[in-house]
């Protein structure tokens, strides 16, 4: 499979799924009627009170709806895969590529970080291993600086009075930046939770809660490190304030955790790089800038000036 597409090929990929979905739209509504009717015709004799044509409404929306999922599919989930993988492992490398200071990028649609990878980062708690989901993966290089970005939701189940039920804990994008050799290395984990997040979505956290001398940021962030000394080494005055104006301009709660040569960042946001059949392709082209966007934020976290 080659590389490239050109917005063209896609756009002509788009089309197709949207009329195949459009088909099977209407053909699952013209399912509706021809359900009651069937039914109607079969019950004639049947004492037709009002509760009755209630339900036989009801069976026949269900069979409507399920007719729609077997239709779709049939006809048009593979329409719609095929665009969403272009869409998805070329055009959005070709898309971040373009960008100045990215490079060597390589995007796998269906890996991600492993339960493990999370549960070590410490920058989200990584709840039941059975439930956990990670995918669109992309890698590679920004401003000389590698780095890993995926989407990854976290889960666990809670027992209740009557029945358990499963729990979102944590739905975003975990990012790495790693093998920043000149910059600050922090020796131990250093935990950075706003606090909104801290409520119910962070995981273990280190022995030593910091207070740093930044009262806005205090106000805002919860600290734990394995070392007192390293945490105030790395959370200079500049790196709080690159930290707070970073929780700015993310629309979602943040995390983030130094340890060694590696910076964990995790942001409550939307699925990255997602296709919309509904959409031209070129209007899509802004999405996956800001997603680009978001990397590089989280790279400036690292400079100090």
């Amino acid at each position: 499979m080659e590389d490239f597409i050109n917005v063209e090929q896609l756009e002509n990929l788009r089309k197709k799924a949207k009329r195949l979905d459009k088909i099977v739209t209407v053909l699952s509504v013209i399912s509706f009627p021809l359900y009651i009717w069937l039914f109607y015709a079969a019950m004639i004799q049947e004492e037709m009170s009002g509760i009755f044509i209630a339900k036989l409404v009801v069976v026949a929306a269900v069979l409507s709806l399920g007719t729609f999922g077997l239709l779709w599919l049939i006809i048009a989930k593979h329409a719609y895969n095929k665009f969403n993988e272009n869409f998805k492992t070329k055009y959005v490398v070709q898309t971040i590529n373009e960008i100045k200071g990215f490079d060597d990028l390589r995007y796998y649609q269906k890996n991600g970080f492993s339960w493990d990878d999370v549960k070590n980062m410490g920058v989200v708690a990584c709840g039941d291993k059975r439930y956990f989901e990670s995918e669109d993966l992309l890698f590679g290089i920004y401003d000389n600086i590698r780095f890993k970005i995926s989407d990854v939701t976290t889960k666990k189940m809670v027992r209740g009075n009557k029945r358990n039920k499963i729990k979102e804990i944590f739905s975003g994008q975990i990012i790495c930046l790693f093998q920043f050799d000149d910059m600050k290395v922090s020796n131990g984990y250093l935990q950075i939770f706003e606090k909104e997040f801290l409520s119910n979505m962070s995981g273990w956290k280190a022995e030593n809660e910091i207070h740093t001398e930044n009262e806005t940021f205090n106000s805002r962030f919860s600290v734990y490190a394995s070392d007192e000394h390293n945490a105030y080494y790395i959370l200079t005055p500049q790196r709080m304030e690159k930290i707070m104006s970073f929780a700015d301009n993310i629309n979602g709660r943040v995390s983030l955790v130094f340890i060694d040569d590696k910076l964990f960042v995790a942001a409550r946001r939307d699925s990255m790089f997602d296709a919309n059949i509904d959409e031209p392709v070129s209007n899509q082209r802004a999405k996956i800038t800001e997603d680009a966007k978001f990397i590089q934020k989280v790279k400036e976290i690292l400079v100090e000036e």
